[in-house]
C-alpha cells in the first residue's frame, strides 16, 4: 500500500472508528466487527457432542458419543455440526440477514464462525466433496433478494470455487415458512418439496449441506433425502446455529 493511502486510511479510522455491530462500542483491533464483550455472550457448542447430530450433551467426563435420539432413530444425514447455540446476539444477526437482507451482518458472521473453519478444512476433501446450500423457492428468493444459506456457504467455505453447487438443489413448490408450523406440520409441509436438477453432478459425492439454523431438522432432512435419492454418497449438515436440544 502506498504511504499516502495508509495515512489516509489511518486518518479515516481515527475520525470514524469501527464500531461493534451490536453495542456500537469503538473497536480496538483492526479487522474486528464484534467486540470481545459481545463475543463473550455467544454460546459456542463444544464437546461432548452427539457424534451424529451434533447436539450438545451433558458433560459426563467422556468424549463425543451418540445421543439417545440418534441411537433410537438415526437421521438420514451422516453428520451435523453447528457453531453456536441459537440465541442473542447471533439470532439477531441471522434474522437481519434472512428477513431484512441486511448484508452488513455478514462480516460479523464471518467473525462468529471463524473458529469453526479449521474443523471444516480438516473434514472437507476439495477434490471430491461438494457444497450445497439449502435453496429458496424462486418467488421467495426474488422477494428477499438473497439466499442466506448461499451466503453462509461462502463464509464457511471461502475457497469453494466450483465445489459450491449453487443451483443443483431446488424447491419444487412454495411452502409456508417453517417458523409458522409445529413439528408434525413442518414434516408434512416439506415432504417431497426438494429435487436435484443434475444428479450426475452429485452422484457418488459426499455433500456438505449448508443452512442457517437447525431447529427440528426437518428442512435438512428433506434436502438430504432428495440428494441421497439422486445418488449422493453421504450428507453432512453445517449450520451457523442450532436451537438448544434440537433434534428432529
Amino acid at each position: 500500500m502506498r504511504p499516502w493511502r495508509a495515512w489516509a486510511r489511518g486518518l479515516v479510522e481515527l475520525i470514524f472508528p469501527a464500531r461493534c455491530y451490536f453495542c456500537r462500542v469503538n473497536l480496538v483491533h483492526r479487522g474486528e466487527v464484534v467486540c470481545p464483550e459481545c463475543l463473550a455472550l455467544i454460546h459456542y457448542l463444544h464437546s461432548p457432542l452427539c457424534s451424529c447430530c451434533g447436539r450438545e450433551l451433558p458433560d459426563s467426563g467422556g468424549g463425543d458419543h451418540l445421543c439417545g435420539a440418534c441411537l433410537r432413530k438415526p437421521p438420514v444425514y451422516a453428520w451435523s455440526r453447528a457453531v453456536v447455540c441459537y440465541a442473542s446476539p447471533v439470532s439477531h444477526l441471522l434474522h437481519r440477514l434472512k428477513y431484512a437482507s441486511d448484508t452488513r451482518a455478514l462480516p460479523a458472521l464471518v467473525q462468529v464462525v471463524a473458529p469453526f473453519r479449521e474443523v471444516l478444512r480438516q473434514e472437507f476433501q476439495w477434490e471430491t466433496d461438494r457444497i450445497v446450500p439449502v435453496p429458496l423457492f424462486s418467488a421467495r428468493l426474488k422477494k428477499r433478494g438473497l439466499n442466506q444459506s448461499l451466503l453462509l456457504a461462502k463464509i464457511f467455505f471461502p475457497q469453494a470455487g466450483e465445489a459450491l453447487l449453487v443451483d443443483i438443489l431446488i424447491r419444487t413448490r412454495n411452502t409456508p415458512p417453517q417458523t409458522t408450523l409445529d413439528g408434525v406440520a413442518r414434516r408434512k409441509n416439506l415432504r417431497a418439496a426438494f429435487a436435484v436438477r443434475d444428479p450426475l453432478a452429485i452422484c457418488g459425492r459426499r455433500i456438505f449441506l449448508v443452512d442457517d439454523v437447525l431447529t427440528t431438522g426437518t428442512t435438512v432432512t428433506e434436502c438430504a433425502r432428495a440428494l441421497l435419492a439422486a445418488g449422493a454418497r453421504e450428507i453432512r449438515v453445517v449450520t451457523v446455529a442450532r436451537v438448544a436440544g434440537s433434534r428432529e
